[in-house]
């Protein structure tokens, strides 16, 4: 695909016509058939912010107030607004105010930076903002959702922003967990099938359970990422395999429709005997689909580490563990010399 520059070249007559193409080697990168929406990472006041939505369906560039705090911008630089933003469905929204904001686009040397006149909106949202057309326009931006690309001219060749496809589809399905769905706390009754084959729509969106769940890098991912586990996207109920055995359960998520909920349950329960409950449940791998060696040569003397040092409770957790390894056959003691 190619898209020609050439009408748009003629308001910029200081630059050179770069052709913007976009190749199917550039689409490989990604799980295909897809229709994710094109969400990037963006350089905001300074700031890496995620998801950050792609729009050219929209006419205005928006900041949602989560954001807005996030970036710790004072309120008194939001220039009031008299006119709302009304959506496709004909509500409407009030905006907080106008802020401009530098946007930083893609990665120097081929890289724009653009004053981006946002308005911030107090609305939930699982985005942190809405890059539209007006911008878009101002880069002379091509956006390519099939690619998951956006790309623009730059004095020093095109410039590029990639689209995170993983994070888009993290997105969809938050906006997509419909509050009526969710059912209320303490209740046992599940969905129905045909409240499972419903889409839910942003306007249904359970924010409480979103916010939450999208703290995880929202702004700059590197400093609470690799801390942060990851979590279901529903509440989960415990089941037991036997009343006369408290101990062995399953978790099952209460959004499971009624008929799977059930058949689930009884097939689970019809091959409890196919579960590990502990270490003498597993005595062995067959060598025939798997084996463990250590690459060592016989002919080097080997080398003792150094004993490490934990505090009592660990000592206590992992003798514990070894012990339960020991009785199970798992693993056995071996002398060697010094």
């Amino acid at each position: 695909m190619q898209v020609n520059l050439e009408e748009v070249a003629k308001s910029y007559p200081n630059n050179d016509l770069v052709p913007i193409t976009f190749t199917e080697d550039e689409a490989k990168r990604l799980s295909q058939p897809h229709s994710d929406v094109l969400v990037v990472e963006l350089e905001i006041a300074k700031h890496k912010v995620m998801r950050n939505l792609i729009d050219g369906g929209s006419l205005a560039d928006i900041l949602f107030t989560r954001a807005f705090s996030q970036l710790k911008l004072p309120d008194k630089t939001l220039k009031p607004i008299k006119n709302p933003l009304r959506g496709f469905s004909g509500n409407e929204v009030m905006p907080l105010g106008r802020i401009t904001l530098k946007v930083v686009f893609g990665t120097a040397p081929c890289q724009s930076s653009v004053s981006v006149n946002f308005l911030v909106v107090d609305s939930p949202s699982v985005y942190n903002t809405i890059i539209g057309r007006e911008t878009l326009h101002t880069l002379r931006a091509v956006a390519s959702t099939y690619h998951m690309l956006l790309k623009f001219p730059t004095p020093n060749g095109i410039g590029v922003v990639d689209g995170a496809q993983t994070v888009s589809r993290e997105t969809y399905e938050l906006a997509t967990t419909t509050r009526s769905r969710q059912p209320e706390p303490g209740s046992t009754k599940r969905p129905n099938l045909g409240e499972c084959l419903q889409v839910g729509t942003v306007n249904h969106v359970d924010y409480g359970v979103i916010t939450g769940a999208i703290q995880l890098g929202s702004l700059d991912p590197r400093d609470d990422f690799y801390e942060q586990r990851g979590s279901p996207v529903e509440d989960l109920e415990e089941v037991q395999f036997n009343p006369d055995e408290p101990g062995k359960t399953f978790k099952i998520g209460k959004l499971l429709c009624e008929p799977l909920w059930a058949k689930l349950i009884e097939f689970l329960r019809r091959h409890k005997n196919d579960f590990a409950w502990n270490h003498h449940d597993i005595p062995g791998i067959d060598p025939t689909i798997m084996v463990h060696s250590l690459a060592v040569d016989p002919k080097v003397r080997p080398i003792r580490q150094k004993r490490r040092s934990f505090n009592p409770e660990r000592y206590a957790a992992i003798n514990a563990e070894v012990e339960k390894l020991v009785e199970a056959g798992s693993i056995r003691e071996v002398q060697y010399p010094e």
